[in-house]
């Protein structure tokens, strides 16, 4: 967010985003639906995952939310957390982890998927197929308040 955020983003946004928004999502690592991406000395290079909690955001909080489970018959999939060190945007690292959380949901009986974009992330989703359904303001524990595209997709 450092980076990338910058051009969509003034600094306080961005300074709060670090704080509240781009966290280890805790409920996805207890629920085994979050990857990370290493290189071979072991750095993680890029993270994110899905969800079949309602939940669309992991939130400031340390400790997971039991969210409500999603129905896949009729709820979408969440995209979560998807994080990748800008020193290696654009060279796949996004993509795979999209991609594998995309299959494993399908693979549970998911038909549809939904996510929140940061502006700097949203070119990259509808490269990916996402569409946006609206936009709106999110307003950060710290009452700093940021654009997020919240987007969709059929899984085929």
């Amino acid at each position: 967010m450092k980076v990338l955020g910058v051009g969509h983003y003034s600094s306080d946004q961005i300074n709060s985003c670090c704080q509240f928004v781009c966290v280890p999502d805790q409920q996805l690592i207890e629920d085994r639906t979050f990857f990370v991406v290493l290189t071979n000395d072991g750095t993680m290079i890029g993270c994110g995952g899905w969800s079949f909690r309602s939940k669309l955001y992991a939130g400031p909080s340390e400790t997971p939310n039991k969210a409500e489970q999603l129905n896949p018959v009729h709820d979408p999939a969440r995209i979560r957390a998807m994080f990748v060190d800008p020193a290696y945007s654009g060279k796949g690292v996004g993509s795979l982890i999209l991609s594998h959380s995309e299959k494993v949901a399908k693979a549970k009986g998911f038909t549809k998927g939904a996510l929140g974009a940061t502006l700097s992330g949203f070119s990259f989703y509808k490269a990916k197929g996402w569409d946006k359904v609206s936009e709106e303001e999110a307003i950060l524990p710290d009452g700093t308040s940021i654009q997020v595209v919240q987007m969709e997709k059929c899984f085929s």
